[in-house]
């Protein structure tokens, strides 16, 4: 059983001359996607960088071609970090700035790597829930301003969200042109109306412009028909995340079994 996804991307500059977000979708063959996954990621080049546009293509071009790259002992949030440090240092080096919101869903898991002010979304059942923290200055007048974003210091914190998929459930990537414009409020009516996923993300673009967003405005939005099967990494991964159990004594019950004799404690 093997995961089964649809999806569907749109992206327009709006009033700029310039589209200066990115967007990569990535759907390997069926051995690498079962090891590594399938791959959505959504940059938003920063227009004060020395060049926006570049900065967002070659993130989204050196994340679609060395994740796949890596060693598959690697997890997925692994070899995000690995990469996108890496190609942290070359932005910097070369004065680029750049958000970035990157989704792998692989066998019934999906992992988001996020920093900046794109959003990333979970919509199931009519109900819309946000995944990702904004990384902006709190004060009012700063609130568009970046804290974090790749390219901006030495060292990069990435955002990292591990969880499991539901079947029908669809996960939505937006760039700040749409969400700053429309709130959470409209995009959850236009889910709700637009059920074809390609007329849903045209809509939210087209949408956002019609309200008077002066940005570049870009949705990418995938839909879990059937999930995989669990991959082994990431079962060891959980069972590392259990808790150790109490010390035990004898006549003691635990899971179902009662302790006999304690033969010897370390």
């Amino acid at each position: 059983m093997t995961l089964q996804l649809q999806f569907a991307q749109f992206s327009a500059s709006g009033p700029r001359a310039e589209n200066q977000d990115a967007l990569r979708l990535v759907t390997p063959a069926p051995t690498l996607a079962a090891s590594k996954g399938y791959l959505f990621a959504l940059a938003d080049g920063v227009s004060q960088c020395a060049d926006g546009a570049l900065a967002a293509q070659s993130t989204l071009q050196a994340l679609a071609l060395d994740y796949y790259a890596t060693p598959e002992t690697w997890g997925v949030a692994q070899s995000l970090d690995r990469l996108l440090l890496a190609q942290n240092r070359w932005l910097l080096a070369n004065g680029l700035l750049t958000t970035l919101s990157a989704l792998v869903l692989r066998g019934r898991r999906f992992t988001l790597a996020h920093v900046g002010d794109c959003r990333a979304y979970r919509w199931q059942a009519g109900t819309l829930k946000r995944i990702s923290e904004d990384h902006v200055w709190e004060q009012a007048d700063m609130q568009h301003v970046l804290k974090r974003a790749l390219g901006l210091d030495q060292y990069v914190v990435m955002d990292y969200l591990d969880g499991e998929l539901c079947e029908g459930e669809r996960l939505l990537l937006v760039s700040d042109g749409i969400w700053a414009t429309l709130g959470d409020a409209s995009i959850r009516s236009i889910l709700t109306e637009q059920d074809d996923l390609d007329s849903a993300v045209k809509t939210l673009v087209s949408a956002a412009h019609l309200a008077g967003s002066q940005d570049n405005a870009s949705a990418l939005l995938i839909q879990v028909d059937r999930l995989g099967e669990d991959d082994l990494g990431d079962t060891l991964l959980q069972l590392q995340q259990w808790p150790l159990p109490p010390a035990l004594k004898a006549g003691q019950s635990f899971e179902g079994w009662t302790v006999g004799n304690i033969a010897a404690q370390t």
